[in-house]
C-alpha cells in the first residue's frame, strides 16, 4: 500500500509541476498529450528544483515537494469553485483511430516495464557497483535531507564517501531520495522508479516525436523499435536513466518555440534539469544533440533560431546554481583536476593541477576528457556488433541494433537520399535532416575506437543516444517498404506484420532474455550467490536496522535496506584504525552509535583490509581480532552461513 502511496505521489509531483510551468503557454490539443505533457515536463522541472531547494539549503523533504507541485493547481481549483465554475473533467470513451494509437503506445510501454520489472527482481540484491553507490546516495538524501557532501575536520579525497553526490550532479540520487522517504524498502524503491523513469522516457519519446515527425502513425511505430532496440537501456541503475529521458521534453520543449515564444522559459528550465542530472558526459552529448538540432533547423529554415538558441544557453546557465556551487567549494582547478582523472585530495587538487601546466593545458585535458574513445565498456565495433543482437550483452549499457531494424535503417538512408534529394533541407523535412545528422555524429562517436578520430567520450554508452535516431530511421524505412509492397501489390499491413514479427525476434526477444536474466554483482561479494545468503539474512530485519560489516562495506548493508552510516566522521575515523581495535574497543564504538549487529567475512574482511593495511599484518592481526569477537561475551553469535559469513548481536 505504502509502495502505491508513493507511485501516486511520484505522479502527482510530476503532473503538478508541469501543470504549473506550460500552464500560460500552447499545449496539444488531445487531452491524452497533455497529461503526457505535463509529466514530461514536470520531470524536468523537478530534477532542476530539487538542486535549486538544495542551493538555497530548503531541506529535501517530500513534502515540500508535494506542496510546491500542488499549490497552483489546487489555487485554480478553489478560484474555479468559488466562481462556480468549477466541473470534473470526463475523459471520451469513444473509441477514434487516436485513442487506439494511444493504447498501442500504453501496450509497448507496459510490456516494456513488466519485463524490465522482471529482470530487475529476478534477484535480491543490487547489480555491479553503480547501483550501491547509488544507494548510499539515496538513502543520504533521504535521511540527511541534503544533497551536499558533509564537510569533515580532515582532508578526504573528493567521491571518497558519497560517490553521487557532490561533485557528481545530484538530481537521480535526490528524486529517488524523496521517494524513499514515502517507500521505506530502499531496494524496492530504487529498482522500481529507476524502471518507472525509464518506461516515462519511452512515454516522452512517443509525445517528442509525434510532433517532431508531425504523424502519430510514425511515432508510434519509432517507439516500437526503441522499446524493441537492445541498446536502448537495461533496467541498470543509473543516472543515466533520467538523464536521456530528459532529452525528449527538452527536445518538445524546444520545438514548441517556434508556435510560442515562451516556451523558452520552459525548455531553459528543461535543459538545466539536463545539466544537473548526470556527471558532465551525458548532459555534454545531450548539449550538442540540441545544438545540431538548433544549427540543421536554422539552415532548413533559412534563419537562425534565437529563441532555441537563447533556451539552450539559458538553461546552461542556470545549471551553474549548482556547478557555482561546486567551483565554490572546490575550486575550478579542484574540479579539473576531478575530471581529467585523479587521485588527490580536495586540498590538493584545490592547489593545483599539475605543475607547470597552463589553462590551454588545462583545457585541452578537459577537451581530451570529453572526446576520448576509452571507457571500461568500449571497444572497437564490427557490423556483426550492430546487425546481431545477443541475448548476452553489458548489462549497464547494452549494444547491438538487430538486423530487421538495421535493415530499415540502411533502407531509409537510401530512401531518403532517393526520395527527398536536395529536399532534405527544405524546412518540412527538418526532422529528417536533423535524424540523419543525429545518426551521422552518434554512428561516428560509438565508432570512436574504430574510427581514426574520436568526438566523443566512451563509445559504449553512445549507444544509448544512438538507438533514439536508429529508431525514427528505421519508422521511416518502414513506411519506404510498406509503399515499395503496395507498388508490388502486397498490401501494407502484411508487409507491416512481417516487419513487427521480424523486429520481436531479431531485436525485442534478445533484449528480453538479457534484461530478465540473472545478473552479477559487486565485487565485494565471491559471486552472486553470496550476495543471495546475504540478502536472506538481511530480509529477516526490519528496514533500516543499523548492521556494521567489519570490512569497509556499508553501501552493502545500505543496498540491502539497512542502515550504517557510511558518512559518518566518527564512523569514517574509527574505520581508519578499526584492525588496531580490540573487542572491547569495538563493542564500545557499536553501541555508542547504536548498531545493532556486526558481521565478519573472512574472505572480504581480508581483500579489503589488506589494500588499507597490507597483507602481512591484515593475516597477523585479523584473526587475532575475530578470536578476540568470538570468545568475547560483548558479541553473540546470532547466524552464520558457513565458509562465508557470521553476524554477531551487540549485547
Amino acid at each position: 500500500m505504502i509502495s502505491i502511496i508513493t507511485i501516486i505521489l511520484f505522479l502527482v509531483y510530476l503532473f503538478g509541476l508541469g501543470y504549473t510551468a506550460t500552464y500560460w503557454l500552447k499545449k496539444p490539443e488531445s487531452q491524452i498529450e497533455r497529461i503526457l505533457l505535463y509529466l514530461a515536463i514536470g520531470l524536468g522541472i523537478l530534477s532542476f528544483l530539487l538542486i535549486v531547494l538544495n542551493f538555497i539549503h530548503v531541506p529535501l523533504d517530500w513534502k515540500i515537494i508535494f506542496t510546491l507541485s500542488v499549490v497552483f493547481p489546487l489555487f485554480l481549483v478553489g478560484k474555479k469553485l468559488i466562481s462556480k465554475q468549477f466541473a470534473v473533467p470526463t475523459p471520451s470513451w469513444k473509441i477514434t483511430k487516436s485513442n487506439l494509437i494511444f493504447g498501442g503506445v500504453l501496450l509497448i510501454v507496459g510490456l516494456s516495464l513488466f519485463f524490465y520489472l522482471q529482470g530487475a527482481f529476478a534477484y535480491p540484491y543490487l547489480e555491479d557497483e553503480d547501483p550501491w553507490g547509488h544507494a548510499v546516495g539515496v538513502k543520504y538524501v533521504a535521511i540527511e535531507k541534503k544533497a551536499y557532501d558533509p564537510l569533515f575536520s580532515t582532508d578526504r579525497k573528493i567521491d571518497s564517501v558519497l560517490s553521487y553526490i557532490d561533485p557528481y550532479p545530484p538530481a537521480y540520487d535526490a528524486m529517488l531520495g524523496i521517494l524513499h522517504q514515502t517507500s521505506p524498502d530502499l531496494t524496492w524503491t530504487i529498482k522500481f522508479f529507476n524502471v518507472l523513469i525509464i518506461c516515462l522516457g519511452l512515454l516522452f519519446f512517443y509525445l517528442f516525436v509525434q510532433k517532431f515527425m508531425g504523424d502519430n502513425h510514425k511515432a508510434l511505430l519509432a517507439l516500437f523499435f526503441l522499446a524493441a532496440v537492445p541498446a536502448y537501456f537495461t533496467h541498470f541503475i543509473w543516472a543515466h536513466s533520467l538523464t536521456i529521458a530528459l532529452f525528449f521534453p527538452l527536445m518538445y520543449a524546444l520545438l514548441s518555440i517556434k508556435d510560442d515564444h515562451h516556451w523558452i522559459y520552459v525548455a531553459a528550465l528543461v535543459m538545466a534539469g539536463v545539466g544537473v542530472s548526470q556527471n558532465i558526459e551525458q548532459p555534454f552529448k545531450i548539449t550538442i544533440l540540441a545544438a545540431l538540432f538548433i544549427i540543421v533547423a536554422s539552415i532548413t529554415s533559412r534563419k537562425f533560431l534565437k529563441w532555441e538558441s537563447t533556451a539552450v544557453v539559458s538553461g546552461l546557465l542556470l545549471s551553474l546554481v549548482w556547478w557555482g556551487a561546486m567551483v565554490q567549494r572546490y575550486t575550478v582547478q579542484g574540479l579539473l583536476q576531478y575530471f581529467t582523472g585523479t587521485t588527490a585530495s580536495v586540498r590538493e587538487e584545490a592547489l593545483t593541477i599539475a605543475s607547470g601546466s597552463s589553462w590551454l593545458e588545462k583545457g585541452l585535458a578537459v577537451f581530451h576528457k570529453f572526446t576520448s574513445s576509452g571507457g571500461s565498456g568500449s571497444r572497437a565495433y564490427t557490423l556483426s556488433d550492430f546487425f546481431i543482437a545477443s541475448s548476452s550483452n553489458q548489462i549497464n549499457a547494452a549494444i547491438g541494433i538487430g538486423l530487421i531494424i538495421s535493415l530499415l535503417v540502411l533502407i531509409a538512408v537510401i530512401g531518403i537520399f532517393w526520395k527527398y534529394k536536395s529536399s532534405v533541407v527544405a524546412e518540412d523535412n527538418t526532422w529528417l535532416a536533423v535524424t540523419v545528422v543525429w545518426f551521422l555524429i552518434l554512428l561516428w562517436g560509438v565508432n570512436g575506437q574504430t574510427f581514426p578520430v574520436s568526438i566523443l567520450r566512451g563509445p559504449f554508452r553512445i549507444w544509448l543516444l544512438l538507438a533514439i535516431p536508429v529508431a525514427i530511421l528505421a519508422a521511416e524505412g518502414a513506411y519506404f517498404l510498406m509503399n515499395f509492397g503496395k507498388a508490388l501489390k502486397i498490401p501494407k499491413s502484411i508487409v507491416l506484420i512481417l516487419i513487427i514479427i521480424g523486429v520481436i525476434f531479431t531485436s525485442a526477444v534478445p533484449k528480453v532474455e538479457a534484461n530478465t536474466s540473472i545478473w552479477p554483482t559487486s565485487g565485494s561479494f565471491l559471486n552472486p550467490q553470496e550476495a543471495y545468503e546475504y540478502s536472506v539474512w538481511f530480509n529477516t530485519l526490519p528496514p533500516d536496522t543499523k548492521v556494521f560489516l567489519y570490512s569497509p562495506r556499508d553501501k552493502i548493508t545500505i543496498g540491502f535496506g539497512k542502515y550504517s552510516c557510511l558518512w559518518c566522521e566518527e564512523v569514517l575515523d574509527f574505520r581508519d584504525d578499526i584492525i588496531h581495535q580490540d573487542a572491547a574497543a569495538i563493542h564500545s564504538f557499536l553501541l555508542s552509535q547504536g548498531y545493532e549487529y556486526l558481521v565478519i567475512n573472512g574472505r572480504m574482511d581480508s581483500r579489503y583490509f589488506a589494500g588499507i593495511f597490507g597483507e602481512n599484518k591484515t593475516a597477523l592481526l585479523l584473526p587475532e581480532r575475530y578470536n578476540e569477537i568470538s570468545s568475547s561475551r560483548l558479541f553473540t553469535p546470532v547466524y552464520q552461513k558457513e565458509n562465508l559469513f557470521l553476524v554477531f548481536l551487540v549485547n
